[in-house]
């Protein structure tokens, strides 16, 4: 498996499992990947900063991101290991980090191969394995169980834990049990499991078209002839994103993206929004077309407005406008330009559009901004945002995983002093 998803699938399990309360078979049949888990978390928000110098900041930080203090250090050495910062010791105390986290993919390259290097139990290989399956559309509980050499019991263990965090589901869908992942559906599960139950041979094709294309117009041909995709956009499976602009409406689509907070799915909402206005300009345009739309975004998010004006920019992006991302000005007589609303909010969707048109999947959906400020701040953090409390649920288990986690406890009395 590329170490590049393995990455990214070890950071979504620990996004996920970090607001269940602690129960044996998460920390102990998954621990590798919890460990490299809240690694990647801690390093896509160091990403971008020189050093810190204030121990106490990365302390408040990790807080947010769900690495307590104790399991800081743990982590940080894991950093340090595959060189993604360095730290310099007075004694105990840490003095300073220099960070080296690099670019987004390689960054993630080096984290998957970081766990292949721990060793991961086969609990731990067949979840990563399961989790990058399901991303790409559902299964059959019978089928996904096949392909990974566990026993029945091995395989309950494994589904509790990820359904604990919603990383994997199970609903019946004609008599049939089907394993889906809630955080490849958009909306409702039901309509989604039908439409793969409807193609099943087609799914993950469609959903890589999209991916590997996020944005993708509608009047595209790899839509328009596609059967599978047409029947989803009908279904409300997945929901194209509208751009009114100089030339008429067209529509936008993107891979569907679930598992969100509330908040999340707002900027998730926002940067389709931004991605859209880029993609009607690069292929509807009255007049000169896009033709590097990264760069077209990162002058939006530096300088905070595009570089010059242009006639049909008021219409193109209207969109934002409603949106409450920015709005149009008119520059000269029938030149409009656009400027953003330089709020935090906007810049991570700014940066989570970026992501996704380079590289089809954005884990920044998943930056807490309120530990983004943490590090960020000059001076040792105070505020109380941070450390806010978050609601953790308690595991619900199959008697399998409850059996297992009896085994375990039962171990423990063979050393104790009986006293007899």
């Amino acid at each position: 498996m590329d170490p590049t998803l393995i990455g990214l699938r070890t950071q979504d399990f620990h996004e996920s499992l970090k607001v269940v309360t602690t129960f044996g078979p998460k920390e102990v049949k998954f621990k590798n990947t919890l460990l490299i888990g809240k690694a990647s978390s801690l390093a896509m928000h160091l990403r971008g900063l020189l050093y810190i110098d204030q121990y106490e900041q990365i302390e408040y930080a990790a807080a947010s991101l769900g690495i307590n203090s104790i399991e800081l250090p743990a982590v940080l050495r894991e950093l340090e290991t595959i060189d993604f910062i360095r730290i310099t010791k007075s004694g105990e105390q840490v003095k300073r980090i220099d960070v080296k986290v690099p670019e987004f993919r390689s960054g993630y390259s080096e984290l998957g191969k970081r766990w292949q290097d721990l060793r991961p139990n086969e609990l731990e290989q067949a979840g990563i394995a399961s989790l990058e399956h399901l991303h790409h559309g559902p299964v059959a509980v019978p089928v996904l169980q096949s392909q990974y050499s566990l026993n029945s019991n091995e395989f309950a263990i494994m589904s509790d834990v990820m359904m604990c965090g919603q990383l994997l589901a199970i609903q019946t869908v004609d008599g049939t049990p089907t394993a889906y992942s809630p955080l490849a559906v958009d909306g409702n599960p039901s309509a989604y499991l039908q439409w793969a139950k409807r193609f099943p041979n087609e799914v993950t094709a469609a959903i890589e078209t999209l991916s590997q294309s996020q944005g993708l117009a509608m009047s595209d041909g790899r839509i328009a002839s596609n059967k599978t995709l047409m029947d989803a956009i009908q279904t409300g499976v997945i929901m194209p994103v509208t751009v009114s602009g100089a030339t008429g409406a067209q529509r936008f689509l993107f891979a569907p993206r679930g598992g969100l907070a509330p908040e999340e799915k707002t900027i998730l909402d926002k940067s389709r929004a931004i991605l859209s206005c880029v993609r009607y300009g690069q292929s509807f345009s009255q007049g000169v077309a896009i033709k590097y739309p990264r760069r077209i975004l990162e002058v939006l998010r530096d300088n905070k407005q595009f570089n010059r004006g242009h006639p049909d920019l008021m219409s193109q992006y209207g969109l934002l406008a409603e949106k409450l991302i920015g709005h149009p000005f008119e520059e000269s007589t029938n030149r409009w330009n656009f400027r953003i609303d330089d709020t935090d909010e906007n810049m991570k969707a700014l940066n989570i559009a970026i992501e996704m048109l380079e590289y089809g999947t954005s884990s920044s959906v998943s930056i807490d901004l309120d530990a983004q400020k943490a590090l960020l701040s000059p001076s040792q953090y105070q505020g109380p945002a941070s450390t806010r409390p978050r609601m953790t649920s308690d595991p619900v288990v199959s008697e399998e995983t409850r059996a297992d986690i009896i085994r375990e406890l039962t171990k423990l009395t063979r050393g104790m002093n009986t006293h007899g």
